[in-house]
C-alpha cells in the first residue's frame, strides 16, 4: 500500500473516531432503538442506514482533509474544473468524427489522474518539510574570525555541513515544485485545446479554420500531455531528478501526424 493509500485511511479513520461524530450516531441509534423496538425489521433497517451514513460522511470529511497545503489543493482544483470543462466541451464535439479525438479524452483522463497522485505526494512532502524544518533554514552559522584556529576550523565545518544541508533540502523541494509545474502545464494544454475544440466547432471546416489547424493542435496537445506522463512516470519526489522531460514534435502531412516526447538528462 503506498503512502497516499495510507494516509486517505488515516485520515478516514481519525473522522470515524471523531468524539461528537461517535457521539451523535450513538444518539441517533438510541432513540431508532427506543422508537422502534415494537418492529424490529424496521429497527434494523434504520439502524443499517445510520451506520452506512455515519461511514459516508466521515469518509466525506476526510476527502476534504487530503491536501494540507493550500497551493496543492488549489492546483487540484484547477485541474478538476479543467477537466469538467473539457468533458463538457467534447461532449458537444463528438458529431464532428475528428481523428484522434477519442485517444485524447483518454489521455486526458489519464494523465489527471497521474497529476492527483503526484500532487498528493508532494503534499505530503511539503507539509513534511514544513513540520520538520519550520524556523531551522534560518537559524544559519556564519563563519567567524578567531584568534583560535580551532575555532576557525570548527566553524568552516558547520559552513560546509550547512552548505551539504541547502543541497540536500532544495533537492527534496525539487520533485514538490516539478509537480506544481507539471500541473500547470497540463492546464494550459487543456485550456488551449479546449478552445480550439470550441472554435473548430463553431467555425467549422470553412478556410479561416481549417481541418489540418485543428489537427496540428491535437498533436500539439497530444506531445505535451504525453511529456506530462512521461515525466510523472519518472518523478518519485525522491533526491536529484534525474530527467526533464522535453516535448518534441513532428508533423508530415495533412493524413499523418506523429509526435514525439523525448527526455533529456539533467
Amino acid at each position: 500500500m503506498d503512502e497516499v493509500r495510507r494516509q486517505d485511511i488515516k485520515l478516514w479513520i481519525q473522522e470515524l473516531s471523531n468524539p461528537s461524530r461517535v457521539f451523535v450516531t450513538l444518539a441517533c441509534m438510541a432513540l431508532v432503538v427506543a422508537v422502534a423496538r415494537p418492529f424490529p425489521v424496521m429497527m434494523y433497517g434504520v439502524l443499517v442506514i445510520v451506520l452506512v451514513g455515519y461511514g459516508m460522511h466521515a469518509y466525506t470529511e476526510s476527502v476534504d482533509r487530503r491536501f494540507r497545503d493550500a497551493r496543492m489543493r488549489a492546483l487540484w482544483k484547477g485541474v478538476q474544473d479543467r477537466l469538467s470543462r473539457f468533458e463538457e466541451a467534447i461532449k458537444k464535439l463528438r458529431r464532428s468524427q475528428v481523428a484522434d479525438l477519442h485517444e485524447m479524452p483518454d489521455t486526458i483522463r489519464r494523465v489527471g489522474n497521474g497529476l492527483y497522485t503526484a500532487l498528493r505526494k508532494a503534499d505530503l512532502i511539503a507539509h513534511e518539510i514544513q513540520t520538520s524544518e519550520k524556523d531551522l533554514r534560518h537559524m544559519t552559522p556564519t563563519m567567524r574570525s578567531h584568534d583560535d584556529e580551532q575555532s576557525n576550523e570548527l566553524y568552516r565545518i558547520a559552513d560546509k555541513n550547512l552548505a551539504e544541508y541547502r543541497q540536500q533540502f532544495q533537492a527534496v523541494l525539487a520533485g514538490v515544485q516539478r509537480t506544481e509545474a507539471q500541473a500547470a502545464v497540463y492546464m494550459t494544454t487543456v485550456d488551449t485545446l479546449r478552445m480550439k475544440m470550441l472554435g473548430y466547432r463553431l467555425v467549422g471546416n470553412a478556410p479561416e479554420m481549417a481541418s489540418q489547424d485543428f489537427l496540428t493542435a491535437l498533436a500539439e496537445a497530444r506531445a505535451q500531455l504525453q511529456s506530462i506522463d512521461t515525466a510523472l512516470d519518472e518523478l518519485d519526489l525522491g533526491h536529484y531528478p534525474k530527467m526533464v522531460a522535453v516535448v518534441s514534435r513532428t508533423i508530415n502531412t495533412e493524413s499523418e501526424i506523429s509526435d514525439t516526447a523525448s527526455d533529456k538528462p539533467v
